[in-house]
């Protein structure tokens, strides 16, 4: 079993290189896709400035405190976006029954499918994340001990694998129905959006949808609560510590669902 894993990620490794050097052919379509996602998310940020020059803040909080808790989200979904982005495009595989190739092949089917493309376009996410982190890091007078800075790099691994999950989770629906990229705009889109405001302004019944059931709060405001040290409605400040545990569990239930998809599979033909 330990051969065939690392067999596994041999080969995957090997595909995820071919598909940087094949991005990498397009040096100036590779550069002006990382300048237009920053600058897309850059938009965003100037509407929260726009919108906070009229109120003044958001439940009580301010704009460096918007920029970091929005950055922190962007920063996860930018990880996200490199291994699993292309999850939403499975149902377009199943139609024409190319996703039949994933399973002839010495490599197994998830792997194989999450190394196809490793979209390094997605480094845009990052360059505008960093740069807005570390300008409301300066902005806060933020100056973290250490634990700070671990639960702050938890919220990214954890947020990563709850984006991720979902990702996944909607992908497998085409197993059964043959479509599910609507429905990632129909949910995913949505409960990305939410992310960039704090949780208590939105109503009770929506609270506990991000934070029980698909666990948005664990990508940036739970964390947030305890980075920047606020308070946040009922929400205690340690939950800002379980992000990393949320995330690998969510994670871990969403592939058991697209390997039960998976397993009821049947070829659409072509």
């Amino acid at each position: 079993m330990p051969q065939i894993w690392l067999r596994n990620i041999r080969m995957y490794l090997y595909m995820v290189g071919a598909s940087i050097r094949a991005q990498m052919q397009y040096r100036y379509a590779f550069v002006m896709n990382i300048l237009g996602w920053a600058m897309t998310y850059a938009g965003t940020a100037i509407t929260m400035w726009v919108l906070l020059y009229s109120f003044g803040a958001i439940e009580g909080w301010t704009f460096w405190e918007l920029i970091f808790l929005f950055a922190l989200a962007v920063l996860s979904w930018g990880v996200c976006m490199v291994f699993f982005f292309h999850f939403r495009g499975l149902d377009q595989y199943i139609v024409n029954g190319t996703f039949d190739r994933f399973l002839v092949r010495p490599m197994h089917p998830f792997f194989h499918f999450m190394a196809m493309k490793f979209d390094v376009g997605a480094f845009g996410q990052f360059l505008f994340s960093t740069i807005a982190v570390a300008l409301a890091y300066h902005h806060l007078q933020m100056h973290w001990p250490l634990w700070k800075w671990l639960v702050f790099g938890g919220a990214v691994v954890g947020g990563t694998l709850i984006q991720g999950g979902l990702l996944i989770l909607i992908s497998a629906i085409a197993f059964w129905t043959t479509r599910s990229e609507r429905l990632y705009w129909a949910v995913m889109w949505p409960a990305k959006s939410l992310m960039n405001y704090p949780l208590t302004i939105y109503p009770p019944g929506v609270q506990w949808v991000v934070t029980f059931i698909l666990p948005f709060a664990f990508v940036n405001y739970l964390p947030s609560l305890l980075l920047l040290d606020k308070t946040g409605g009922g929400y205690a400040p340690y939950w800002g510590f379980l992000s990393p545990v949320v995330g690998p569990i969510f994670f871990w239930l969403c592939l058991r669902f697209w390997m039960h998809g998976l397993n009821h599979y049947k070829s659409a033909g072509s």
